[in-house]
């Protein structure tokens, strides 16, 4: 890891490349302004987009310990990034093991309100094993509701998602957020259906259902990606074949969409999209609220 690199994650920033980003050390930054790489024999490139000075901010990092005289990376910064590795390793690990129990403690979906919930929404297909349901579900408004859970496979941890619900299931909570995810889910999808040719990609779980309620022709393996920025960063299978991306009919997904079939065709993909109509989903599809195009 060289000193750009270092430094930005040490100051609690992002590295994309050749750059990071950070909040400067030079004054109160709320919003990352610093930009940060490398230059030419082993100098350090700083640019506060808030106008403090290469000095100042250079002055800013060895008053932290950061950047020793040479504009390196000093030890300290070092030390900081295996610390806040480990503590991001350990933090990953417990959420882990909550994700894994809250999955333990929920029971198989079918006569479940959780089951109750998804019929409502028109979903008539066979419900997967992939999803349950739990009666006392912790919500980040410190409460204890049901939710639908759904286990995330492919991603980096244990992880599960949460759809919170009524009491009775006919329909998702009043609460906020209503849906939330847990552990890394990043590259993982809930797997809905299992069944030889093409795979097809929704956002929602929901969505997913609906396409298998009726709207797609003949068999599929169903993945959802959960969100617009999950389906960019899936996890596809290493054998590529037929796949189907069908986003929600906004822009967010739209894009994500074309994230996922440009990086699925450089990986010998053959893909082809399928679109819901504009400002719906393909729930509301099913459910008559938008028709297909």
């Amino acid at each position: 890891m060289r000193a750009a690199e270092t430094i930005t994650r040490a100051l609690g920033g992002r590295w994309s490349g050749r750059s990071g980003i950070a909040c400067c050390p030079a004054h109160e930054d709320r919003s990352p302004s610093l930009s940060i790489a490398n230059g030419h024999s082993g100098r350090l490139l700083l640019t506060c987009h808030a106008g403090c000075s290469f000095v100042h901010v250079l002055d800013a990092l060895k008053g932290l310990g950061l950047v020793n005289g040479a504009q390196t990376a000093s030890q300290a910064s070092l030390e900081i990034v295996r610390k806040r590795q480990e503590d991001e390793r350990r933090h990953c690990q417990r959420r882990a093991q909550i994700a894994r129990s809250v999955w333990r403690q929920a029971r198989p979906i079918h006569g479940t309100p959780g089951e109750t919930y998804l019929r409502h929404r028109g979903i008539t297909c066979p419900l997967p094993d992939s999803l349950r349901y739990q009666a006392a579900c912790w919500h980040p408004m410190a409460k204890r509701i049901p939710a639908l859970v759904g286990y995330v496979g492919g991603s980096e941890t244990f992880a599960v998602h949460r759809t919170y619900l009524r009491m009775d299931g006919t329909g998702k909570t009043d609460l906020s957020p209503g849906k939330a995810m847990l552990g890394a889910t990043r590259g993982g999808a809930v797997q809905l259906s299992d069944a030889p040719g093409r795979l097809v990609v929704t956002e929602g779980i929901e969505t997913g259902l609906s396409l298998l309620s009726g709207l797609l022709a003949g068999p599929a393996t169903v993945w959802a990606a959960l969100s617009a920025s999950g389906m960019k960063s899936l996890c596809l299978p290493e054998r590529p074949g037929d796949l189907v991306i069908a986003p929600d009919g906004d822009v967010v997904g739209r894009e994500a969409a074309q994230v996922l079939a440009h990086r699925a065709y450089a990986l010998g993909w053959r893909v082809s999209l399928l679109p819901a109509p504009d400002g719906f989903d393909w729930n509301d599809v099913l459910t008559g609220k938008a028709k297909a195009q």
